[in-house]
């Protein structure tokens, strides 16, 4: 199988180290140079923690038609912001049965990028789909990139939900750890990083100014904040049971995930390891804010909005960070209008996902 990865960023690296350490034929594609610099001098990765060792990638390019020419497989490991951006420039390029996997979609990916795919024209028969959460917890720190961690489960579904068993019966061949999915409702409204990322940034601005350095998780979530947190995942749940979605709750994701014990969320996150040595942000222009709301709690924002689903501590947030930041994330983010669900009811909307129609 051949593959392309899209993205060198942490987990863009990861991925195509891992692919090729299997054996797989990986193209790894990024913009710009800067951060394949160092993958084209050395002509491959140097992975450490979970998988060690050198793995050489066949192709890399900041050229898209290359990466994606005559490959089966095209793993999208970017911001999610970035998806409007990588739909557009993969549009003209791809060919017939081809998959695509958002690693992770957020909210709303799959949506969106169909919908960008079908305003440019795209008319061959593609396998789009959407993972719910990123499998690595990874970092590259030069000159190695470094896999911390491996999801136990990442629930993928593609849209519509009927290609969802061709999309996992070839996920299964590089990772045992995907899982079918319902449709991408489910995987959108699990998306749990909106939930831990924005609200906890925020609470923490004086910390990250002040260039203090701290456990993002373990030290920047206190009880306090937890609890918080549980209660805009409340919010994430009510929407998601308006749609017939299951929707776990965050402290039952890191049950699942991550096997951490304990009764409160607070206590749950004290007991991930795998959260041991992710640090905090070092400036405030973040991907936890610039990108997790956007593409997290707006697009959720907008379906209550369209559904009669209150909201009121999500738009809290939105709301504070827009002021903060002096940006209009509302403009920036994806809405029902951007995900192509624009006058469409709860049940016309589960159809949609389900058969795409």
């Amino acid at each position: 199988m051949r593959i392309a990865v899209l993205g060198a960023g942490n987990g863009g690296q990861a991925l195509a180290g891992y692919l090729s350490s299997k054996g797989f034929s990986v193209a790894l594609y990024n913009r710009s140079e800067k951060r394949i610099k160092r993958v084209k001098v050395n002509r491959g990765i140097n992975l450490s923690g979970l998988f060690k060792g050198f793995a050489g990638i066949e192709i890399i390019t900041t050229d898209i038609k290359k990466a994606i020419e005559d490959v089966d497989l095209i793993m999208v490991v970017l911001p999610a912001q970035a998806h409007r951006f990588i739909a557009k420039t993969c549009a003209p390029h791809l060919s017939d049965e081809q998959i695509i996997v958002l690693n992770p979609g957020r909210t709303g990916g799959a949506l969106e990028f169909q919908n960008i795919l079908k305003k440019n024209g795209v008319k061959e028969r593609i396998y789009l789909a959407e993972a719910q959460s990123f499998l690595f917890v990874s970092r590259v720190i030069d000159p190695k990139v470094k896999i911390l961690g491996v999801k136990n489960s990442v629930p993928v579904a593609a849209l519509p939900s009927s290609d969802t068993k061709k999309v996992i019966n070839k996920l299964k061949n590089l990772h045992e750890s995907f899982k079918e999915a319902k449709n991408v409702l489910e995987t959108s409204l699990n998306n749990i990083g909106a939930i831990f990322h924005p609200s906890t940034m925020i609470f923490n601005i004086g910390r990250i100014e002040s260039k203090e350095r701290f456990n993002y998780y373990f030290e920047g979530i206190t009880p306090q904040i937890a609890d918080f947190l549980e209660r805009v995942d409340n919010e994430r749940r009510m929407i998601a049971h308006e749609l017939d979605v299951k929707a776990v709750s965050a402290s039952d994701w890191l049950r699942e995930v991550y096997n951490a014990n304990g009764g409160s969320l607070y206590e749950l996150i004290q007991d991930t390891e795998k959260y041991e040595g992710i640090g905090s942000p070092e400036f405030l222009k973040h991907r936890y804010i610039f990108e997790d709301i956007p593409t997290g709690l707006i697009p959720m924002a907008s379906l209550g909005k369209l559904l009669g689903v209150q909201t009121p501590l999500i738009n809290s947030v939105i709301g504070i960070a827009s002021q903060f930041y002096r940006v209009d994330f509302m403009k920036k983010g994806r809405t029902v209008e951007s995900l192509g669900l624009e006058g469409k009811n709860k049940q016309q909307i589960i159809d949609y996902v389900n058969g795409g129609e």
